[in-house]
């Protein structure tokens, strides 16, 4: 069997040493096409697109989405025959043998240096590690990296975050969000998304939530590896994350909702199968009846990758910009899924032009555990004047210079502020 590299051989800046594997478009196994979206990368300035270079199958998988490669690393291979019999490379291993075993003794034979320390010489971090330190205010200058050649990871960015809260060292949890993400000797955190989004929008949050956290990150039905489940009513929605929590054992959980997840939430802890000990919702549908509906019309209805660039805008503080390509990559996803019709369907059952036609007042009102609201103050989405019909009891938190998305626009904070949650909750 003939294979064909799949590579990225420059990433667009000059120090870019790796780049973070976003989200494959098509799995092992798969028939594609010269031209067919395969899988996007990002650097630290941009989204990158690569597509397959003649037609045949895509055989391997080495880098899964969440983890870093190298520039010039084989992400893949496409076949020119169907494998027979297929071996599933994406589920067995997480990256070539003979890369991680080199890094491996690389990384034991060198000695931790800070790159900074020498006079006039670059700070060597990778891509995600300049971003999470960006995210945190922490000062690269004064991270000794622990990969090759002192080069500053992932897991030095995420142990300086997690020496500042408490000397006990750090384990990384993974941007790749599984569904259920160790350790499981706590609580789990369960994080819902938001309309026309999926489990990735928290994959800048979950490193930062600390070592030892359990999270399950959910594609709500209509979204992501759940486009082809339906649902009709924010009922349906909470019914279908309770019958999964269960499904995989979780009879009791922390929740974090998003937009549509935050009113999912709410509804969540009302199905009673699953016990909520602590929710914190961000800028949550249901509190009033205002919504843009001409942004939900925007994300489900754009075709191109500048239309549907101007709707993800919208959702972000006038101030912010997405990352470069970050629109195009969406919509290949879109189309890929072949989830249009589904979110067209959803939304003419939730929303009627600017109307929010559902209510999570009352369920709000209802609550007897810790629960924190977090909206940006520059949200053109939903207003943030709906937090003031919060009870008595929620904790809200009004943020300057932020949108519809706490959790893309300031991560950490946003990370703080469910991590205060959660310890608020009683044991």
């Amino acid at each position: 069997m003939t294979t064909h590299p799949i590579s990225i051989e420059t990433a667009g800046g000059e120090y870019m040493e790796s780049v973070l594997v976003i989200a494959w478009s098509a799995k092992a196994g798969d028939r594609v096409k010269a031209g067919d979206l395969l899988v996007t990368v990002e650097t630290a300035k941009a989204a990158t697109e690569i597509e397959a270079d003649r037609d045949g199958w895509l055989a391997e998988i080495h880098y899964q989405e969440g983890q870093e490669a190298p520039v010039g690393a084989i992400l893949g291979a496409i076949s020119e025959t169907e494998p027979q019999p297929f071996a599933d490379t994406s589920k067995t291993q997480s990256a070539p043998a003979a890369v991680e075993k080199a890094a491996s003794a690389t990384e034991t034979a060198e000695t931790a240096v800070p790159i900074s320390s020498v006079a006039g010489a670059r700070i060597v971090a990778s891509p995600l590690a300049r971003r999470l330190a960006l995210q945190a205010g922490i000062d690269l200058s004064g991270i000794a990296g622990s990969g090759p050649n002192g080069r500053i990871k992932q897991r030095d960015i995420v142990k300086a975050i997690d020496q500042r809260k408490s000397p006990k060292p750090a384990t990384a949890a993974s941007l790749a969000a599984p569904l259920v993400n160790a350790p499981q000797d706590s609580l789990p955190i369960v994080l819902l998304h938001g309309f026309g989004a999926d489990r990735s929008a928290w994959r800048q949050v979950i490193p930062l939530l600390g070592s030892n956290i359990h999270t399950v990150a959910i594609d709500l039905p209509g979204h992501g590896s759940n486009a082809d489940q339906g649902a009709e009513s924010i009922e349906d929605l909470a019914a279908f994350v309770s019958d999964t929590l269960e499904d995989a054992g979780i009879e009791q959980a922390h929740v974090v909702g998003h937009s549509l997840g935050g009113a999912t939430a709410l509804s969540l802890t009302s199905v009673g199968r699953v016990a909520v000990r602590s929710l914190t919702l961000l800028a949550p549908g249901g509190l009033g009846p205002e919504i843009a509906g001409s942004f939900i019309a925007g994300l489900t209805r754009s075709t191109s990758a500048d239309a549907l660039d101007r709707w993800l805008t919208f959702m972000l503080a006038e101030a912010t910009t997405l990352p470069q390509g970050y629109a195009s990559a969406i919509l290949r996803q879109m189309e890929k899924l072949g989830n249009r019709a589904a979110l067209q369907t959803l939304a003419g059952h939730l929303f009627s032009g600017d109307t929010q036609i559902f209510d999570g007042v009352p369920a709000l009102s209802r609550l007897d555990v810790p629960t924190r609201i977090i909206w940006g103050r520059s949200d053109r989405v939903i207003p943030c004047s709906h937090a003031l019909r919060a009870p008595d009891f929620a904790a809200v938190h009004l943020l300057s210079g932020v949108g519809h998305v706490p959790q893309m626009e300031t991560p950490a904070l946003t990370a703080r502020l469910i991590m205060e949650t959660v310890r608020s909750a009683k044991t």
